[in-house]
């Protein structure tokens, strides 16, 4: 099934403007807002700011200074390293002239990022003090790396260039006369970016991404979602990954709006205040944490109050059409600096009640679904035209379609290129145009994209029926006294033995404490399992008997989680990696 072309646009789109690549991009950016503040960074507890013209200068010393050290176009330079200026200068440095960007997960093991280094035949790398050691460990068995560049000013070690002194380098080459930067052209199908999907060895795959994939996102994403020149962006997620790289980063960018590199994630609240910023986008485990806190700094003035106020927010929307909510809780927008406007959740489904809770105190939130393959955006619900439990409307130049056993597939401008030096993963992905996204969903009669699960975890019983682990998932974590749950079926060889579900779940200790069921200085593990093993039973208790778990274990430490703050389900399950 397609989707009805005449229900995409629940209302005109918003101004874009034309954009060719991420170079032309930032350029002219650069050309409309010279002195407004493009990065700015916490140093000695200040706030540092960057203009977009002393980004553009630094950008022109890094991009020259690695012609200097022997990148050419077509060279493919590594990254590695915190949220900074200097990541940012680097990846900009390079995607303006030609270089291909290998961004990489700081906290990925060392033979992680030698089997990256080692499949992307990566001439030059850029990263921090950290990775250094190791770096210069892997170099030798890399004969590719050439380069390795240190980000810190920190002591000598071994052949290794310091970022300062490469753009030294570009400023010595730009004042002698050489052209490097405005000889080295890009164009809509120039490699921007391989990126690689997955921290597991034997089966990552380079995602290979065009510039022209990447600004399509761009002018889509300010088409449907009302994002402006004058917004603030707190930077949280790793820049490493496609969603914060397109829409965090290069997206402001292309607004000519300002970023903040938060310092870390308990210091959010402080960072959003200080800078006051507007926009930030997230993951839903982030987003649900952040909201619990409200949740629980407002019953303890009384939930009575909060009722009254959303009560009366609704009465003034539906007769006067005003909308008073960040008037009612003014005291919650105070907390995080007065101005917080919108924010946008990715990387996994949202619970509705988050997303309803966020818009209830004045603050617009959206949903998106995308993959690192579609860089990353496929739909994404839109200020005036949303559903909370959707992935959204699919964006402007992007086609959607469900496939005959239910999985999603889209068709459009975004789509990568391919897997780098894997073909037969890109006939895998890749047919007739069409990115298999390995989600399955539908559309509602609306035009909205809603998803079950993934195709590849779905659990089908000998009867044919189809149980979504997510689904149970989320009645799960329904309760306030469970922070995170994982979901499964372990199936026999007997096909007609019904699968067992099995769910393993982390106990909220904070929920537990507050409800006075533990003590903190005394935390009964045996306790918390009876408890919670009740709770599980009573939040499947509806659900169809087929769907109920049968298998619970309590973890009592956090489940591991990638950068993203995503659960490495096959950590847990004896699943395979997915992408």
């Amino acid at each position: 099934m397609q989707i009805p072309k005449g229900l995409k646009g629940k209302y005109p789109a918003y101004p874009a403007a034309p954009i060719s690549n991420v170079r032309d991009m930032f350029l002219k950016t650069v050309q409309k807002y010279p002195d407004k503040i493009a990065l700015q960074y916490k140093k000695g507890g200040f706030w540092k700011p960057i203009t977009y013209r002393e980004l553009s200068v630094e950008m022109e010393w890094t991009a020259c200074g690695l012609a200097a050290v022997g990148l050419k176009p077509g060279d493919k330079l590594a990254i590695v390293g915190d949220n900074r200026p200097e990541w940012a200068v680097s990846y900009l440095a390079a995607a303006c002239t030609g270089i291909i960007c290998i961004p990489m997960d700081k906290d990925l093991r060392e033979t992680e990022i030698f089997n990256i280094l080692r499949l992307s035949g990566a001439q030059a790398i850029i990263c921090d003090h950290k990775h250094i050691e190791s770096i210069l460990e892997l170099q030798k068995k890399l004969p590719d790396l050439a380069v390795v560049i240190n980000m810190d000013e920190t002591r000598q070690i071994g052949e290794v260039a310091f970022f300062e002194d490469v753009q030294r380098l570009g400023r010595e080459r730009i004042e002698s006369g050489q052209k490097d930067f405005e000889e080295r052209a890009v164009s809509a199908d120039s490699l921007l970016s391989i990126l690689f999907t997955s921290g597991t060895m034997g089966n990552s795959k380079g995602v290979m991404l065009t510039h022209g994939n990447v600004v399509s996102n761009l002018i889509d994403a300010a088409k449907w979602v009302d994002l402006r020149t004058q917004d603030r962006f707190l930077s949280v997620l790793p820049l490493h990954h496609s969603y914060e790289c397109t829409d965090g980063f290069l997206l402001p960018i292309y607004l000519g709006a300002t970023i903040s590199f938060a310092e870390n994630l308990r210091r959010i609240p402080e960072n959003l205040a200080e800078t006051h910023s507007t926009a930030m986008l997230g993951v839903p485990i982030l987003w649900h944490a952040i909201y619990k806190k409200i949740e629980t700094a407002m019953s303890e003035k009384g939930m009575w109050k909060v009722d009254i106020a959303k009560k009366l927010a609704a009465f003034s929307e539906t007769f006067f059409r005003i909308n008073i909510r960040r008037l009612l809780f003014s005291k919650v927008h105070e907390k995080f600096g007065g101005s917080l406007r919108i924010l946008v959740s990715g990387g996994a489904a949202i619970e509705p009640a988050i997303a309803r809770g966020f818009r209830e105190l004045g603050i617009d939130f959206l949903q998106g679904y995308g993959l690192t393959e579609s860089a990353p955006i496929i739909a994404v619900n839109r200020n005036r035209a949303f559903k909370d439990a959707a992935a959204g409307l699919p964006l402007p130049s992007v086609d959607v379609k469900i496939a005959e056993d239910g999985e999603i597939l889209a068709r459009g401008p975004n789509i990568m290129k391919g897997y780098y030096n894997n073909p037969e993963g890109t006939r895998e992905a890749l047919e007739d145009g069409w990115l298999h996204t390995g989600d399955l969903g539908y559309f509602d009669a609306d035009g909205f994209l809603f998803i079950h699960g993934r195709k590849k975890s779905v659990i089908v019983t000998p009867a044919g029926k189809k149980i979504y682990p997510e689904e149970v998932e989320a009645e799960i974590l329904k309760s306030p006294l469970i922070s995170e749950c994982i979901v499964w079926g372990q199936t026999t060889d007997d096909p007609g033995c019904e699968p067992v579900i099995e769910a393993i779940v982390v106990p909220n200790r904070e929920q537990l404490i507050t409800h006075g069921l533990e003590k903190e200085e005394n935390y009964n593990a045996a306790r918390v399992e009876i408890l919670l093993h009740k709770e599980v039973k009573e939040r499947c208790h509806h659900l169809a008997p087929y769907k109920k778990v049968a298998k619970l274990t309590v973890r009592h430490e956090e489940l591991e989680k990638t950068t993203t703050r995503k659960v490495k389900r096959y950590l847990y399950t004896g699943a395979a990696s997915a992408d």
